[in-house]
């Protein structure tokens, strides 16, 4: 509960960076008087925009932080962004002699910082019992032509956000458990004997909310033989304790690759950060992480693979 809550908190404050910086960026005049400070910089706004810029930056970051739930980053992160409200206060107090009505806003950051980011650094994970007992089956390749089908185990909590794919249609056969399915902003109850089609395009969302693992079968038609490596890179990561209880990779590279690889496309408030895991996936090929994680994870179900 106590790490919810933090991630509530984080979260709320990674919203109201992004409309500082907005605003910064719109408003720059209205923006600089909240700030709590007044310069004359004529009609040149350029450090205005770049005040914007790195609020839009932070914003991003923290939400992306907690939208994976990285806790250690998440905390060492405002751990280390102390440095930003507590300049920001020395300014605005020298500037304006004790001015504490513009002054508060910046207190309160700095609170945040110094109380959130030693709370989560405290917390300790609790650890699934059923973690090294996930069950993961490729039944049919897409190496071999045709559909990709597996069979696998989503633990308690798994879940993705709503997204689509534009290259493939899923079907979902509930094998084992309870899945909560979203289809085209709709939810469906599945248990064991029930299934659903998702047509390419077609936004979705599946999450495993009872406390027992669901098996499902996952047939991928056209087979993908991106969207192959990419669960058989997760499910590698998963027995190697390199996910979260969700099943979220813990590395941001990772989970960048992995949406990069399994070709999903985010909707609603998370398509701005589409573009900044398109980049770190980007950079991660570059760097050679995605070769690591197909060497270490992908050989035995793909001979052909480098």
């Amino acid at each position: 509960m106590t790490t919810r809550i933090c991630y509530c908190i984080s979260l709320i404050t990674a919203a109201g960076l992004l409309f500082i910086g907005l605003r910064f960026l719109i408003s720059p005049v209205k923006a600089e008087f909240d700030y709590g400070i007044s310069v004359n910089m004529q009609t040149d706004y350029s450090f205005h925009y770049i005040k914007g810029i790195r609020d839009l930056f932070s914003g991003i970051l923290l939400m992306l932080l907690v939208l994976t739930k990285q806790r250690k980053a998440l905390a060492l992160t405002l751990l280390a962004a102390t440095v930003v409200p507590l300049g920001d206060l020395m300014i605005v107090m020298v500037k304006n002699g004790g001015d504490w009505q513009h002054g508060i806003a910046h207190l309160i950051a700095l609170a945040i910082c110094l109380i959130v980011g030693p709370i989560l650094l405290m917390q300790n994970p609790k650890k699934n019992a059923t973690d090294s007992e996930a069950y993961f089956n490729l039944i049919h390749s897409a190496v071999d032509g045709g559909p990709r089908v597996i069979e696998c185990d989503l633990l308690p909590g798994a879940k993705t956000p709503w997204h689509y794919h534009t290259s493939f249609s899923e079907k979902f056969d509930v094998l084992k458990g309870e899945l909560e399915v979203g289809k085209a902003g709709k939810r469906y109850q599945l248990k064991a004997g029930d299934h659903i089609i998702i047509m390419a395009n077609e936004t979705h969302l599946f999450y495993n909310r009872s406390k027992e693992v669901c098996r499902v079968r996952t047939t991928i038609d056209p087979g993908n033989f991106q969207f192959e490596h990419a669960s058989l890179i997760i499910s590698g990561l998963m027995k190697d304790g390199l996910t979260n209880s969700n099943g979220i990779p813990k590395k941001l590279s990772d989970l960048a690759l992995f949406i990069y690889l399994n070709n999903s496309k985010m909707t609603g408030a998370m398509k701005i950060v589409e573009p900044v895991l398109a980049f770190i996936a980007n950079i991660a090929i570059k760097m050679g992480r995605l070769k690591v994680l197909e060497e270490t994870y992908c050989k035995k179900a793909d001979p052909n693979t480098i």
